[in-house]
């Protein structure tokens, strides 16, 4: 990526301002050689992409006992002033810009890195990471087009020969209520799978604003939920959760897909839909219905339903065998949130077998790019043909 579309230096004032003191000592081993040391060693974890979800996922790193947050880097320098005060970060190991991330995999010190920038950037930066040798963990989306799904998926391959770990954030897959149901749904609990349902209705989000001068690239990536370049739509970005639990639970992935939707409500900011439907069809006969907006009516909801000839999932209720005439049921996503970066940091330190998430998390990506290009092009679209295109969104100019 182009230096030249680093932030300007007058928007350094964090870093300029700060006391340099050098670089901070961590004592710490390199991961791939810490496993079996003692119990207060702990793993040296960056977090490229300071915003919320990068807050929010350090500290439930740091719940774990097992990493110390030794790293920052951020698009913007400003966004990094309150998680560096919170992690305890020293301003000499935060690096503001478009190429901020380099200077991160750089540092010999650090193990694992936290990638929860804008998604667009996600395949170029886990490319770096694993190059770097450092574990990683990716927040989903992992792309935002086929040609980054492909970059990652080969990237994972990588990081599996290097035994790199690999954690993704769909949490859902964690939870072991869940992982129950998936067993027995795979196992023939409600019989053949004819249909989904899957719903996502949400009120619009935020706006950030910015003080002049900014460029484009600044302003779209400080509002990047909204742009198809930076999220890929809010299937990608958000729906992908539900549509996660489909792949899964139905261990098939789709053929093909068939959309539309629009902007009605949302022309103020941004280029993505504010609402969205889209039919998939898997093998074997079974159909999945995806409906979701970000409008703001004041409806919010999510549903998720698969019926089978013996039985159905509710997301409310849980699996009902009907031959049985019981319900199993699961837990919610918080408990989820927590044992993901359990599972993530115990396969850095080898404190349980190798983790590596690259290969479903790029399935579920590209199911939902699947599903916005059918609806934005009103057409059904194969899987095949859209990832055989390899289509690349550039970046705004």
């Amino acid at each position: 990526m182009e230096s030249e579309n680093k932030p300007s230096v007058s928007r350094r004032t964090f870093l300029k301002d700060a006391s340099i003191t050098g670089m901070t000592a961590f004592t710490i081993m390199q991961a791939e050689h810490a496993r079996g040391v003692e119990a207060n060693s702990k793993i040296n974890m960056a977090i490229i992409g300071t915003g919320g979800r990068g807050r929010h996922d350090g500290r439930t790193l740091l719940k774990t006992g097992k990493v110390k947050v030794a790293a920052l880097a951020d698009y913007f320098d400003f966004q990094m002033k309150e998680p560096a005060d919170l992690f305890d970060v020293d301003a000499s190991r935060c690096f503001a810009g478009i190429d901020g991330y380099k200077q991160v995999m750089a540092l010999p010190d650090i193990d694992a890195v936290l990638l929860t920038t804008t998604p667009y950037f996600r395949p170029i930066h886990f490319e770096a990471a694993i190059a770097a040798g450092k574990h990683v963990f990716a927040e989903k989306p992992i792309a935002v087009d086929a040609w980054g799904c492909r970059k990652f998926l080969e990237t994972g391959k990588l990081a599996e020969k290097k035994k790199l770990t690999v954690g993704a954030g769909l949490q859902t897959r964690y939870e072991p209520g869940h992982q129950k149901i998936a067993e027995l749904i795979h196992d023939g609990a409600i019989g053949k799978l004819i249909i989904g349902h899957s719903t996502r209705m949400g009120e619009d989000l935020w706006r950030r604003d910015l003080p002049k001068p900014f460029t484009k690239l600044d302003i779209e990536t400080r509002n990047w939920l909204y742009y198809l370049w930076g999220g890929g739509d809010f299937i990608v970005e958000m729906h992908i959760h539900n549509i996660d639990v489909f792949n899964w639970f139905s261990g098939m992935l789709p053929i093909s897909a068939m959309g539309s939707g629009g902007r009605e409500v949302r022309l103020d900011v941004g280029d993505i839909y504010d609402h969205i439907n889209v039919i998939y069809d898997y093998p074997n006969g079974f159909h999945l219905s995806h409906t979701g907006t970000q409008i703001p009516t004041g409806c919010y909801g999510s549903v998720k339903h698969i019926i089978g000839t013996e039985g159905y999932y509710d997301n409310a209720k849980g699996l009902y065998i009907k031959k049985e005439n019981k319900f199993i049921t699961h837990k919610g996503i918080s408990e989820a949130v927590e044992e993901e970066m359990n599972q993530f940091t115990a396969s850095v330190l080898g404190e349980i077998p190798y983790l590596n998430n690259s290969e479903y998390v790029v399935d579920s990506t590209f199911t939902c790019i699947l599903g916005r290009t059918a609806a934005y092009q009103n057409k059904k679209i194969t899987w095949k043909e859209l990832w055989d295109a390899n289509e690349q969104i550039p970046l705004p100019s």
